[in-house]
């Protein structure tokens, strides 16, 4: 339960403090594109398969494969990261992730 002022309660605090170390899984998206199923069937190694976004677009980042923000690609040495770009805020991210 909250207090009267609005804020949560010790075993509320306790709660997320709890969930706050699950882990999750974090997934970015490029984007996506339907193929017939001929169409994979003949894929080779060396193929390109063309995704339905422009080369500089905004990816998806998922958690759980839960939408919480966008980024771009980006290159961190010899591996890809992705640069926040917008983000949901705090209160909708745990929304969308239960």
């Amino acid at each position: 339960m909250s207090n009267n002022t609005g804020a949560p309660d010790h075993s509320q605090k306790a709660n997320l403090e709890a969930i706050m170390h699950v882990p999750l899984e974090i997934s970015v998206e490029l984007g996506r594109v339907k193929l017939p199923l001929h169409t994979i069937a003949r894929l080779n190694r060396g193929m390109v398969i063309e995704m339905n976004k422009e080369a500089n677009a905004e990816v998806q980042i998922l958690a759980n494969g839960s939408i919480f923000a966008k980024g771009e690609v980006v290159s961190t040495g010899d591996k890809l990261g992705v640069r926040i770009t917008e983000i949901v805020p705090p209160a909708a991210r745990i929304t969308t992730l239960s």
